[in-house]
């Protein structure tokens, strides 16, 4: 497996790739492959932003049968959207809105797509996902309940954490889903649980939509999801990823 980041320094967002604790800097993100400039940095030292700048930010609702409560399964993979303005980085605050009332937590499997992805069959999936992250789907559920659309309750600025690193060669089929709040499992979960697989998510999705090198597809969250306040901290973490941390404040 190989681990990408994207991260700040001398001012500027740079890509890189993680060996042993140290980031070698890319002239280009990796999605089309690696092109080193030789600079190295110490991982230590830079601050990690999201790892990926998606066009897109599509999500799957109810992908788990923990979280489908009385509902029935669904018959196809529930899609919405999330704004890309919502991403936010590792340790970079979710910021609740004055009027919101109740914040959840979703930890989430993340797919990074590769390759331009139109009409992909399943046994073709594998070539157009570049890897995999940890995201978080921060919910405000009276808006979702009560909204036309679940624009404000998904797409808010900050409801869209996403890393710490984008992982090549991962079993996505088969990873462990942990979230933590205030330092206590919350969810617990392996993604051979989904409902939809991998394959039937990103081809069910290139049907409608043409999913460019970057953008990003959350899969879905188990069991039940767990209450947000200011002063709270909230971990994801995907076995083989890292753990994706994120403090909580109060927004303006």
């Amino acid at each position: 497996m190989t681990a990408y980041v994207r991260y700040e320094s001398e001012g500027r967002a740079c890509w890189g790739v993680v060996d042993d604790e140290v980031v070698a800097e890319l002239a280009a993100p990796p999605f089309a492959g690696e092109a080193r400039t030789g600079r190295r940095l110490p991982l230590e030292r830079v601050r990690l932003l999201a790892p990926t700048t998606p066009s897109k930010v599509i999500a799957v609702g109810l992908n788990y049968r923990s979280h489908l409560g009385e509902r029935n399964a669904p018959t196809e993979p529930g899609l919405f959207a999330k704004l890309p303005s919502s991403i936010v980085g590792p340790e970079t605050p979710i910021r609740i809105p004055l009027d919101a009332r109740t914040v959840h937590a979703e930890g989430e499997l993340v797919l990074v797509i590769g390759r331009t992805a139109h009409h992909v069959r399943r046994e073709d999936v594998h070539h157009h996902i570049f890897g995999v992250t940890a995201g978080n789907d921060v919910s405000e559920r009276d808006w979702q309940r009560d909204d036309l659309q679940w624009l404000r309750a998904k797409g808010s600025d900050s409801f869209g954490p996403l890393g710490p690193r984008i992982v090549t060669g991962a079993g996505w089929d088969d990873l462990r889903l942990r979230t933590r709040l205030n330092g206590q499992v919350v969810q617990d979960a392996r993604t051979s649980d989904l409902i939809f697989s991998v394959p039937e998510i990103v081809a069910y999705a290139s049907r409608y939509f043409t999913l460019l090198p970057g953008d990003v597809i959350y899969t879905g969250t188990p069991g039940t999801t767990a209450s947000l306040s200011p002063g709270d901290r909230v971990e994801v973490e995907v076995e083989g990823v890292g753990v994706l941390a994120n403090p909580v404040e109060a927004g303006r």
